[in-house]
């Protein structure tokens, strides 16, 4: 056979570029294929309805089968992964009888637990929740029922990548610490790496302290994010290491302002973390609720979303315990001149700041201005809220208190409200527009990772607006439900907390519900107190109509007392109505030194 010149090169040029191949294949990464982590895996359960439905019907890859739990609230099923895996997302698939409330929580150890997600309007069928988290347990914690039966899954599936995950979430969590001191056992240094808010460490009352953490094995890290309590640092400095001998410094602060350090860094392979603190800011030790680390500069936020779930769960886990105090500023020009004037009476910051979208020229030519306020408070560690008081949509925005709730407000008539909350129609249209002039600001404060407790048609039930008193389901809670969907729905605003909000009337027990958006539109039921005062029956009717979800006290002309909010100990939150300080001026002081109630100080921050 004979072989042309062209032939060989061809022949040459084939076998390079297979060993190119070759090398490519041998040499490139390969990802790791997700798979069902859960399968077979080891299940711990709080009850079983029988033997039938044993907690590994749920883990068998078979909607044949499923498990039961007793017929109680408050339940769980937990799965052993074996090891620390990266988890992606959680699949439940539920029977009939599902949960109207619950949460998916990991760990690393079985004792201390993350919350990853909460549902508290549940409707079963099946949910897929995506997060990602390198762990050893996954937790189904279901708080609230939706039938009589208990809870029953027929899977619970995890998924992530087939094979040990590394360094995706916050590397601290639940590893080993060491510290110089400790105050006593109730503020040990495991507090600080638990993954709560709601525990902290605290060193002994002297300068020269430190906390350090053992990430197990040489990790990337990149960021470090320090959160305070009322005892922070004045000075201190993080530092990394490889054998918890030889220290490098990564950062040093020597004015620090306590609240919450997200601290970033070039990256540097580390086993150790440690944060040595040098000087105090107050005659205590140092305190922090968490001490977090993370493999990147963007580790541990994971987005607006995230952070909107970590304040809802913060929300939840005060009521009963602690109530937020804070104020109204009603001068969007100077948006935290009402806040400063209780600082100044009290000695400390409301840690609620309030705000109002507004009516006429002061209030609408200053909204950046309010906003802009609004991302510098939250970076604080204040909750945000926000109202809007707006102009019929008969009327520009630039109209008159006598047109919103003065004796001459711009009443619709039954046909105009109707009109109102029909799509295609000039009324709808005008809300419309009104409503995308907001979802500009307010996707500003999202794109910050600015979360709002966002309270539109506040006092439904207040004849003198011109949105409120219109009864049943196709009157005032309809044009909140429209503007609910296309704030969230139609504008995809990831970032608001919904607050449904009514007065004290006398008759609140026996109107309210003719007001009710239905629970699936709010995430906070809330009372303006200026009327009947905070009895027991206003009491008790927000918490029938909150369906389990949060209370609140949305304003009010006298705040309640330290005493009363023990008594009513739902109340997460209070806020002040500022034409009412001087009112209140003798009884601030104590209010805001009790120990059940929160300052700026004593929040956990969100960022």
């Amino acid at each position: 056979m004979t072989f042309n010149t062209r032939t060989i090169w061809l022949a040459i040029l084939s076998a390079l570029l297979l060993l190119a191949c070759a090398a490519a294949f041998a040499t490139a990464p390969v990802k790791a294929a997700t798979v069902n982590l859960a399968l077979g895996k080891a299940v711990t359960v709080s009850s079983t309805e029988n033997a039938q439905y044993g907690g590994a019907n749920a883990v068998d890859g078979s909607t044949a089968t499923r498990w039961s739990s007793i017929a109680n609230d408050q339940q769980y099923i937990i799965v052993d992964l074996g090891a620390t895996r990266s988890v992606s997302s959680v699949v439940l698939k539920w029977e009939a009888a599902y949960a109207k409330g619950f949460q998916i929580q990991t760990s690393n150890d079985n004792a201390t637990w993350t919350t990853v997600y909460s549902n508290y309007n549940g409707t079963g069928g099946t949910n897929t929740i995506t997060f990602n988290a390198n762990v050893r347990y996954v937790k189904m914690y279901a708080f609230q029922r939706a039938t009589a039966y208990g809870y029953s899954l027929y899977e619970f599936e995890i998924y992530g990548e087939d094979g040990a995950g590394s360094g995706g979430g916050n590397l601290a969590l639940g590893r080993p610490v060491s510290v110089a001191t400790t105050e006593d056992a109730t503020k040990a240094a495991s507090y600080a790496v638990d993954g709560s808010t709601s525990t902290r460490w605290s060193s002994a009352y002297a300068d020269q302290q430190y906390i350090t953490v053992d990430l197990g094995s040489q990790q990337t890290v990149a960021k470090v994010v320090l959160r305070w309590e009322l005892a922070y640092a004045k000075q201190f400095q993080v530092q990394t290491s490889a054998d918890n001998v030889s220290w490098t410094t990564v950062y040093s602060n020597y004015n620090g302002t306590g609240g919450v350090n997200s601290i970033t860094f070039s990256p540097v392979t580390a086993r150790y973390v440690k944060v040595y603190l040098i000087q105090r800011a107050t005659a205590y030790g140092f305190s922090l609720y968490e001490l977090e680390a993370y493999a990147s500069a963007s580790g541990g936020t994971g987005g607006v979303a995230a952070v909107k779930q970590r304040v809802l769960d913060y929300l939840y886990g005060i009521s009963g315990n602690h109530t937020i105090v804070g104020i109204e500023n009603k001068n969007a020009g100077t948006p935290t001149s009402d806040s400063n004037t209780i600082a100044s009476i009290t000695g400390r910051t409301p840690s609620l700041w309030g705000g109002d979208f507004g009516f006429g020229s002061q209030a609408v030519n200053n909204r950046w201005n309010m906003i802009n306020e609004a991302k510098n408070q939250f970076n604080k560690g204040a909750l945000v809220t926000l109202m809007y008081h707006p102009c019929a949509p008969t009327r520009d925005e630039y109209c008159s208190w006598d047109d919103i709730g003065a004796g001459n407000a711009a009443k619709l008539t039954s046909a105009q409200f109707t009109q109102l909350t029909t799509p295609g129609t000039s009324l709808y249209n005008a809300w419309i527009g009104r409503l995308d002039t907001l979802a500009t600001y307010l996707q500003d404060l999202e794109n910050n990772n600015v979360v709002v407790l966002f309270r539109p048609f506040h006092e439904m039930n207040q004849c003198v607006f011109w949105w409120a008193c219109h009864k049943g389901a196709n009157g005032t809670a309809k044009l909140y439900q429209i503007t609910h969907d296309y704030l969230v729905n139609t504008k995809g605003l990831e970032n608001l907390i919904w607050v449904w909000n009514v007065q004290d009337f006398s008759n609140l027990s026996t109107e309210i519900d003719a007001y009710n958006p239905g629970s699936a539109y709010f995430d906070i039921a809330s009372l303006d107190v200026y009327n009947t005062g905070y009895t027991q029956n206003n009491y008790n009717t927000m918490l029938r109509v909150s369906a389990g979800k949060p209370i609140a006290i949305g304003e009010c002309q006298f705040m309640p007392s330290a005493s009363l909010l023990a008594s009513q100990n739902k109340w997460i939150y209070a806020m002040l109505w500022p034409d009412f300080i001087e009112e209140n001026r003798s009884s601030l002081p104590g209010i805001y030194g009790a120990s059940n109630v929160l300052t700026l100080d004593e929040m956990p921050g969100w960022n």
